[in-house]
């Protein structure tokens, strides 16, 4: 599953242009103190965050699909008091989006009929800077563009795509599908956590970046543009605990088929 940044960037960007250019499905927008949480919980369907140049967070969804009950699904926000959850939720009194994200509250848990068909809802959604973006997906590919401070982001069966973030802490996760993370600019201390079980792991970081690295794979590799050392770590088969420049940071990285490549922005 090697794929280039240019290529995940068309896959990420593809995905909503064209319902871009049609009326939303679903519409919302409200101005949020800083510090806020954004968090967005979709079942199937891509998540794509982008910079607000508003001030205001902007949601927008965009149904697609063939199934019967594509008039079924819909999105929804609900405020916390940390921010905000966005949802995609099914048409049914059962169903609802809290601060945990959707749940279901009957005794069927329609998530495993037959109920939503192929019924997807993609998410487009500005946020500004001085806000904290959490972003996931079950089944759909997950991209979080010039977020700034911590920054998380999954899917189950999709690739995670970050970029031009400035990061402090970056949470970045897949189960089948690749994990890029493109850093402009190190805002803090924080951990970096890139885990996938099938799919390489690309991290783009600034020259100054250091870190103690955890590394744990399977059948995997590293590609480094930065000198590893070992020292006192340990190296094994399957595991590698070492130094990237002064350290500091603690950059832990599992992937049971997959690679680390390890790049210095240009």
């Amino acid at each position: 599953m090697v794929r280039s940044f240019s290529a995940l960037a068309l896959i990420a960007a593809a995905a909503l242009p064209a319902g871009a250019q049609r009326q939303a499905d679903f519409q919302w927008n409200k101005a949020l103190s800083a510090g806020s949480s954004v968090v967005v919980r979709n079942l199937s369907g891509n998540v794509k965050v982008v910079p607000s140049t508003s001030g205001r967070v902007e949601v927008s969804g965009f149904k697609r699909g063939s199934s019967r009950n594509l008039d079924r699904i819909k999105g929804d926000v609900v405020e916390t008091s940390r921010g905000i959850v966005v949802c995609v939720v099914y048409d049914d009194p059962d169903w609802y989006c809290d601060e945990n994200g959707m749940g279901h509250s009957g005794r069927r848990n329609r998530w495993n009929d037959d109920d939503w068909g192929n019924a997807q809802m993609d998410f487009e959604i500005a946020v500004p800077t001085n806000l904290v973006v959490q972003a996931g997906s079950v089944s759909g590919d997950v991209s979080v563009s010039g977020a700034h401070g911590d920054v998380k982001a999954s899917s189950v069966s999709g690739d995670v795509l970050l970029d031009r973030l400035h990061a402090s802490a970056v949470d970045a996760t897949s189960v089948s599908g690749d994990v890029e993370v493109h850093v402009d600019q190190l805002t803090g201390t924080g951990n970096f956590t890139l885990h996938s079980v099938s799919g390489d792991i690309t991290l783009e970081v600034p020259r100054d970046f250091g870190a103690d690295l955890s590394m744990t794979t399977v059948s995997g590799d590293i590609d480094s543009d930065f000198p590893i050392t070992i020292g006192n770590g340990r190296m094994s088969r399957r595991s590698l605990n070492a130094r990237i420049g002064t350290g500091g940071r603690r950059l832990d990285v599992k992937t049971v088929s997959g690679d680390l490549k390890l790049r210095t922005a240009r």
